[in-house]
């Protein structure tokens, strides 16, 4: 249980680094001492784009395949 909380912490210490690191988020001290905390706008959105990508096609084809079969006799129980 402590492990996993550490480890918790520790993984949100590393992305507060990152983003802080990548310029997502800009912490300023202003001069009563107090830490003021921007963010870069995000902007989420679809795009129409010309891109390749794998095509499947089926095709019919008469291949041996595994069956099951009953043999129905009178008396058999």
């Amino acid at each position: 249980m402590l492990r996993t909380l550490l480890l918790l912490i520790a993984l949100l210490i590393v992305i507060a680094i990152a983003l802080v690191s990548t310029g997502m988020i800009n912490l300023n001290r202003n001069t009563d001492g107090s830490v003021s905390i921007e963010t870069q706008d995000v902007e989420v959105g679809t795009t129409t784009r010309n891109v390749q990508v794998p095509v499947v096609k089926t095709e019919t084809r008469q291949v041996e395949v595994p069956s099951v079969g009953l043999e129905n006799e009178a008396n058999a129980q």
